[in-house]
């Protein structure tokens, strides 16, 4: 009898020793993967601090600022997360905003990947039409311009055969421009492509110019300092109020168009799901 009563004491020893040692054991570690802390079952592995570090970081003293950071924004909000579920009390409502949200996060990724292969690419002559109907919603805040600045040094070589060269623009006196600028520039912007504000070429000529001048598009702009020359020939100008140039809303427009697409195409394919339901009759209706 004293024999089973040693063996039970025994045994409920050896439990609570196991109990307490199960207490203590960390969780089951990933191999391979070097932890940093534990909280409550959950264990934090040093890449993925590593995932999140910027590349911005360059000394060692500035990566053991952002770990240690880390460490403790993890292991609160853990803490945080834990006291408040069990302060918070009933989660039915958020639980089901929670999955709410998730179905729309599910919705509008399959939305935008059936928009994606089925929406037909919208063409140039397309957004050049919507253009030219619609141009008048598209002012110009500022007056922009296109054409070429330069600015050389006043003892600069051969300028008589730069101001022929942009008297008259045309791809073989454009390439002998850049290769003068090349060679004898301080300052060039080739801007015949690119429309930008006439504010912008103010800024690099000696003496501010008007864009209202009919001179400024008549011909080469020259401006002389104590040190240099400036070039300005102007290609093209649309004035403040005007409608924008179409280079600078294509891509708006692109935006608008695509956008109207998706709109239609959801809208209609919203259409036939339910078209479709009703004619299978996975849909019932309950007439009142």
């Amino acid at each position: 009898m004293r024999s089973i009563k040693i063996l039970k004491s025994l045994l409920y020893t050896a439990t609570l020793l196991v109990l307490a040692s199960c207490n203590n054991r960390p969780s089951i570690l990933d191999w391979g993967r070097e932890p940093v802390m534990e909280l409550q079952g959950d264990v934090l592995y040093l890449d993925e601090i590593k995932r999140a570090m910027p590349d911005g970081l360059t000394s060692s003293e500035d990566s053991a600022v952002f770990i240690e950071n880390y460490k403790r924004k993890w292991a609160s909000d853990k803490l945080l997360y834990s006291q408040a579920l069990n302060n918070v009390g009933n989660t039915d409502e958020i639980n089901t905003l929670t999955e709410a949200y998730r179905k729309e996060l599910i919705i509008s990724e399959y939305l935008r990947k059936i928009t994606d292969q089925n929406l037909q690419t919208i063409t140039e002559d397309t957004l050049l039409n919507f253009y030219e109907k619609n141009k008048e919603h598209f002012q110009l805040g500022e007056t922009v311009v296109k054409g070429i600045c330069i600015k050389v040094r006043s003892s600069a070589p051969d300028q008589s055969k730069l101001s022929k060269w942009l008297s008259d623009i045309n791809d073989e006196n454009l390439e002998n421009i850049v290769t003068y600028c090349t060679k004898h520039a301080v300052f060039q912007n080739l801007f015949i492509d690119q429309w930008i504000p006439f504010s912008k070429v103010n800024e690099i000529m000696a003496k501010e110019l008007s864009c209202n001048e009919p001179a400024i598009t008549r011909g080469t702009i020259v401006q002389q300092s104590d040190e240099y020359t400036y070039y300005l020939k102007i290609t093209g100008l649309c004035k403040v109020g005007s409608p924008q140039p179409f280079e600078l809303v294509e891509e708006n427009i692109y935006n608008i168009l695509t956008n109207r697409a998706k709109i239609e195409y959801i809208q209609q394919f919203y259409n036939d799901l339910y078209e479709k339901a009703i004619e299978k009759g996975s849909i019932k209706l309950y007439e009142n």
